[in-house]
């Protein structure tokens, strides 16, 4: 038995632990509001037991002891049974519901009324039902910061709320506005945060500070709570000065009171000035501590502005407030103004002021004269009042002398009348010559404008123009040479010490440039800037005008020019500029005559910010900045010195203004000043092309803008070219005088070459007719090029006394020097044996002795006479008759001085020993001397050269060129 009631409590644990809870979610719920204290508050339970035929026990729990537990319990019509816990508090009713008695809040939870049937000994839950019941609480504080809390500059402060309340309340935090202690309407609040119990200010400073408002709402009720924050050392207004008005003769008095977390210290300024400045009586006056002041026995003169002055100690902090005090009083002379006698010209207007000030303002006024009322007429009359109350004398005449003080009334009554003061009338002054209206000059002309008046006293004489005066000028205005600055309104002043009289003059300036715009304004809308100007003297002809600016950016760039476009506009938009960057920018007008004044060069600096004002912008603040659609397909072309521009129309579709112009634009690679000259062209849509002539070889850059109705200008379509030319065509715009020396140097190149063409062929018809051996061709060089005579070895030109010249014989040639065995040549010859010869130097060839030759230089080539040779002593030029043999030209100097010898090329010396005994034996006679034609020595005189030679040896075949010398007559025979 014990074992079977163990099992069943594990299933009624299991059951009302795990399987109640799980329907808990899906069964019906219903909600019942509360408050704490109500008395007899019932939870129903909508069960009907009556339709159960099986026994039923019905039941309620709460949720705070997890639905295990019941809190009340019925089975069928049997006795209720409380749980001793709330034995006092619950009551079954007979219908089922549950009564609470004095409701708490600890009766806030979910009950739950629950009917079960017994069938056969099993619990079967059939209906269940869960009743919210929620005891409702105001809102009430459970945490709250200090409620005054002193900051530095630029902190966070923390602002900590915590309500509670049943339903939770809502948590809002306002800013009062109006700053003083009582308590403000929600009108006077601003909305700072919503639904948190804790306000943040970061980085505070003075404009935070104030009170700040905790409000917590449900729909029990309402509480608030205020908070202040000071910054340490600022001052908190806590009471303003308020402007009054006040009557002549009562009492004011004015308090203004701060609040700071440093003592505080109070003034007071009017107009600007410390009061106790401008109060002359100090009984009058009192300034407290706290911030009063209290000024006795009101006047006049204290109506004004009243500054109250805040300063904290330990602090540079200082706020201020003012305050306008208004004195009603009536008419009394003014005390700063006074007038004693007054002057008026005869036939002019005359004035005479009522000095008189009231508060509220003169409502009317009377005049006398003399002690007499002058009467007024409001129209057509002699007399009238001004606004101000002024007398006016429509023509003064000599019947307005006199005396004369005016009588005034206002709301506050009449008062004292205007001090009295005395007019008399003079006669005017009178301009003897005059100005014309109207001077139209040119430049540099000169132009003198008469002015002379007469007067008493005799006026002064003063010049201005444009409202300002010429200096040294003191009669007629003479300008030695005008200028376009010279245009303008002129003014001739005559004054003298009772009136001034003006006479104006306009002075235009024909045919000239521009002068430059003015009162030059800027305003930024983004990206684009707005720029207006007023016009400046145009020259008397029609102009326009040039926007030019530039980016600041490292070093300055070249200026952009924009056309400004209608032509009679002063304002323009220039699109697409750089933001956080520096511009400056320039205007400068145009005409036919060319480019006017620029304007002075202002820098800007465009913001981050759109809408945002550079300087102040007189014209409409509405701008229509719709820019119309660029060209299209922008071609350039050459012909001849010509360059052809197109471009094609936008379509309409895409234009969204109406296109009236475009406006071309090009600049060339040519600098002008170190810059880049550019200009530019306006044509009338629907022109799309246009001919720049007589453009310069270089490189184009050209734009096309389109220009709206608007005076907007769109993208600009760009391209380039680079303009060549022939060579003929280059010059064709060029002097006529450069061509002609251009074609005179060609002239010259060409006559040259023919020159020379024509001494070579004279020069080869010369060799092939005149010239039969080496020595001809010599010297025709010789004397077509006379500086290279010694370096061609030529000795011929040299003065000779006499010459002796004998053949040798062929069998004594074995016994000559030359060929001796001891005299045999060595190829090792030393050049520095060398000397420059004198005129008793002796010279022997082996086949030729000569003697007696004066002043002969290194001459390789004197005879070419030489039989036999070796190989070192071989020049190498060859017989134009038998190209076989060598002629050689090396010789072999002797002097009468035995002693002496001289070598030639690469000949070694020879001694003298045996000389006259060798030239007795080899000489024979002139007779002996065969022609030319009797000679046949390649037949007759065959040998080999017995010479040795050291590296090789070789057989040479005498010269068949044999010169001979005839000792009487110095004749040359060949």
């Amino acid at each position: 038995m014990s074992i079977l009631l163990t099992i069943n409590n594990i299933f009624l644990t299991f059951y009302f632990v795990y399987v109640i809870p799980s329907l808990t979610a899906s069964s019906s719920s219903i909600i019942i509001d509360s408050e704490i204290g109500d008395i007899n508050v019932i939870i129903p339970c909508p069960i009907d037991r009556t339709k159960w035929t099986f026994p039923t026990i019905l039941q309620w729990y709460r949720s705070d002891n997890n639905y295990t537990k019941p809190i009340a319990s019925q089975f069928d019509d049997y006795p209720v049974h409380i749980d001793d816990f709330y034995h006092h508090k619950y009551t079954l009713l007979s219908n089922g519901s549950l009564n609470i008695d004095n409701v708490q809040l600890n009766d806030n939870d979910t009950f739950e009324c629950r009917l079960i049937l017994i069938d056969r000994g099993l619990l079967d839950i059939k209906d269940k039902y869960f009743i919210i019941f929620r005891v409702n609480e105001k809102p009430r504080f459970l945490n709250l910061s200090n409620p005054l809390q002193i900051a530095p500059y630029y902190t966070t402060v923390n602002f900590l709320c915590q309500i509670y309340g049943v339903p939770v309340p809502i948590v809002t935090w306002y800013k009062i506005l109006e700053r003083n202690k009582q308590i403000n309407g929600k009108d006077d609040l601003e909305l700072i945060s919503n639904n948190t119990q804790q306000l943040t200010l970061q980085n505070v400073d003075d404009r935070m500070v104030g009170h700040y408002r905790c409000m917590g709402e449900n729909r029990l009720g309402i509480i608030q709570h205020d908070f202040q924050l000071l910054i340490r050392g600022s001052i908190y207004w806590r009471q303003f000065p308020q402007s009054q008005t006040v009557k002549i003769n009562e009492s004011l008095i004015l308090k203004c009171e701060g609040e700071s977390s440093e003592p505080l210290q109070y003034y007071w300024l009017k107009d600007d000035l410390p009061i106790s400045d401008i109060i002359a009586s100090q009984d009058r006056i009192r300034t407290y501590s706290d911030g009063v002041l209290n000024i006795q026995r009101i006047e006049p003169s204290d109506h004004g502005s009243y500054v109250c002055i805040i300063s904290a100690s330990k602090t540079i902090n200082v706020r201020s407030k003012p305050a306008i005090i208004i004195v009603k009083y009536p008419p009394m002379p003014t005390r700063n103004r006074q007038i004693k006698n007054l002057t008026l010209i005869r036939g002019s207007i005359g004035i005479c002021p009522c000095l008189l000030n009231a508060y509220p303002p003169i409502q009317s006024v009377a005049w006398y004269r003399n002690g007499i009322s002058i009467r007024i007429e409001s129209k057509n009359g002699a007399y009238s009042i001004s606004s101000d109350y002024s007398l006016v004398i429509k023509s003064v005449d000599s019947i307005d002398d006199g005396q004369y003080f005016c009588r005034a009334q206002n709301s506050e009554g009449f008062g004292r009348d205007s001090l009295s003061f005395f007019v008399e009338t003079k006669e005017p002054i009178k301009f003897l010559l005059k100005p014309k209206s109207i001077y139209r000059i040119n430049e540099r002309d000169p132009l003198v404008i008469p002015c002379v008046a007469f007067g008493s006293p005799q006026p002064m004489i003063k010049w201005f123009k444009d409202s300002n005066e010429l200096k040294e000028v003191t009669g007629n205005l003479t300008l030695e040479s005008i200028d376009k600055t010279d245009y303008g309104l002129y003014v001739c002043q005559a004054s003298n010490e009772h009136t001034t009289t003006n006479i104006t003059t306009l002075l235009i300036v024909e045919n000239t440039t521009p002068q430059a715009p003015h009162n030059v304004q800027y305003k930024q809308l983004g990206s684009d800037l707005i720029i207006s100007w007023e016009p400046g003297y145009d020259g008397g002809r029609s102009q326009y005008f040039i926007i030019w600016y530039r980016l600041l950016h490292g070093k300055k760039r070249d200026w952009h020019q924009i056309r400004v476009l209608p032509t009679n506009t002063t304002e323009f938009t220039l699109f697409d500029l750089k933001l956080q960057q520096m511009y400056e920018i320039t205007i400068v007008a145009e005409n036919d005559l060319g480019l006017g004044t620029f304007t002075s060069i202002r820098t800007i600096e465009l913001n981050t910010t759109e809408n945002v004002s550079i300087d102040y912008l007189h014209h409409p603040q509405q701008v229509n900045l719709s820019r119309p659609t660029s060209p299209k397909n922008l071609r350039l072309s050459q012909s001849r010195s010509n360059l052809y521009i197109t471009w094609d129309h936008p379509t309409t579709m895409e234009s969204t203004t109406n296109i009236v112009s475009y406006v071309i634009q090009w600049r060339s690679t040519i600098l002008f000043n170190n810059r880049q000259s550019q200009q530019f062209i306006v044509v009338n849509y629907p022109i799309r092309s246009y001919l720049i002539k007589d453009v310069k070889q270089t490189k184009y850059i050209v734009q096309v803008f389109s220009y709206s109705d608007i005076g907007t200008y769109s993208f600009p379509v760009q391209s380039q070219i680079d303009i060549q030319f022939n060579a003929i065509l280059a010059y064709s715009g060029s002097s006529r005088v450069l061509i002609l020396l251009l074609c005179i140097l060609i002239l010259l190149t060409i006559g040259s070459i023919c020159v020379c063409v024509f001494c070579i062929f004279k020069y080869h018809h010369y060799r092939r007719t005149y010239c039969t051996d080496i020595e001809c061709d010599k010297k025709w060089k010789w004397w077509r090029f006379p500086s290279s005579r010694y370096k061609l070895g030529d000795c011929s030109h040299l003065k000779i006394d006499r010459y002796h010249a004998n053949l040798l014989k062929t069998n004594d040639l074995a016994t000559t020097p030359l060929y001796m065995p001891q005299n045999r040549i060595l190829p090792q010859t030393n050049p520095s044996c060398l000397r420059p010869p004198s005129p008793q130097d002796s010279y022997t060839d082996s086949t030729i002795y000569m003697a007696k030759v004066a002043t002969v230089p290194r001459c390789r080539d004197s005879v070419i006479s030489n039989p036999i040779a070796t190989s070192q002593l071989t020049r190498g030029f060859q017989s134009i008759d038998n190209p076989h043999a060598i002629v050689t030209s090396n010789l072999t100097f002797t002097t009468a001085d035995e002693n002496k010898s001289i070598s030639s090329g690469n000949i070694s010396p020879i001694p003298y020993v045996d000389t006259d005994t060798r030239k007795n034996a080899s000489r024979l006679p002139l007779e002996a001397v065969p022609e030319m034609n009797e000679l046949d020595l390649a037949n007759r005189y065959s040998f080999e050269p017995t010479l040795p030679v050291s590296h090789y040896s070789r057989t040479v075949q005498p010269s068949p060129v044999l010169i001979t010398f005839d000792s009487s007559s110095l004749k040359r025979r060949t």
